[in-house]
């Protein structure tokens, strides 16, 4: 998980004019799921949400980080959005060695696998924040990165997690750098953030989210890619019925890859431990009439038409 150095300025924007306290607590957060096909080929798909609205996403064939929001690009200079496309193409580049380091070493290299990542920083309505990254690996947890003293810590005693903490832990300079990106960019960015989607964040306020106090949901994300032409229908089933629209549901609409092929991310949050049954089905003119239906966290790769 190598990252370059940064200054202590490099992505540290400027603190809002007049940074409003919040009202109830703000997660800026950043999800991350790779598909490891085998040692040289993986599927990667990034998407950022402020609270429950998707801000940002990634592609990942270019690394360009796409604004989702007319306000998405507040906070940093074109410069520093660069800069932070570069250190996402490093960052990504590292994960994927790493973590076949790791399969490699401790007999998980199984193919495919799916890693999945969720970091960022969460603002409290007393002024305190919290920095955070979990990693996961087919499911289970592995890693947590604790911003406030730098270090790794296995989520599991197995020799997987035991591993990769270890190894993690070893290098001093990335941790230094994601301290600083945890606990200063992120919270500076979220807090512009919370001061430009002021009226997006109050629109995605009225579909009535879940009351402060219960257990914080499950994302599930399913990514369509590869696929043309542009028209596709993707919905969620939860025991076999579609998913009404609500809260719960995002997407981050049609997207063109540099293939001329297009994709789209779709998430659902579910309550932890709901009991239910989940699946993500894809309608599109290349599966002839025929819709798909596909377990959350994977990549869907649809064949184009012409």
């Amino acid at each position: 998980l190598s990252l370059p150095a940064l200054s202590s300025t490099c992505f540290l924007p400027p603190a809002p004019a007049s940074s409003p306290v919040p009202t109830a607590s703000v997660t800026l957060r950043l999800f991350q799921i790779n598909v490891f096909h085998n040692a040289s080929s993986t599927d990667v798909a990034v998407m950022a949400l402020l609270g429950d609205l998707e801000t940002h996403s990634l592609a990942c064939s270019t690394c360009k980080i796409r604004f989702l929001q007319p306000w998405a690009q507040q906070g940093l200079t074109p410069k520093q959005w660069q800069d932070l496309e570069l250190v996402i193409h490093h960052y990504l580049f590292n994960f994927n060695r790493i973590v076949n380091r790791i399969a490699h070493s401790t007999e998980w290299a199984v193919n495919p696998f799916v890693t999945q990542v969720s970091l960022g920083c969460e603002m409290h309505p007393n002024g305190t924040s919290r920095g955070f990254y979990d990693a996961a690996g087919n499911g289970e947890d592995i890693v947590s990165f604790e911003a406030d003293t730098g270090k790794w810590v296995a989520r599991q005693g197995d020799k997987l997690a035991l591993y990769a903490r270890d190894l993690l832990n070893q290098d001093k300079g990335t941790a230094i750098t994601l301290q600083f990106l945890l606990r200063t960019t992120c919270v500076n960015q979220l807090n512009s953030f919370v001061q430009h989607g002021k009226e997006s964040l109050e629109r995605q306020g009225e579909a009535a989210p879940p009351p402060a106090g219960t257990p914080a949901p499950v994302l599930l994300v399913c990514r369509v890619t590869g696929f043309y032409p542009r028209s596709v229908r993707v919905a969620w089933l939860q025991d076999e019925e579609e998913v009404t629209p609500g809260w719960w549901l995002n997407s981050s609409g049609i997207l063109p890859n540099a293939d001329l092929t297009y994709q789209l991310c779709s998430s659902l949050a579910v309550g932890p431990g709901a009991g239910h049954s989940y699946a993500c089905r894809v309608q599109h003119s290349s599966l002839g009439g025929q819709s798909l239906p596909w377990g959350p966290g994977l990549a869907v790769v649809l064949p184009s038409l012409g």
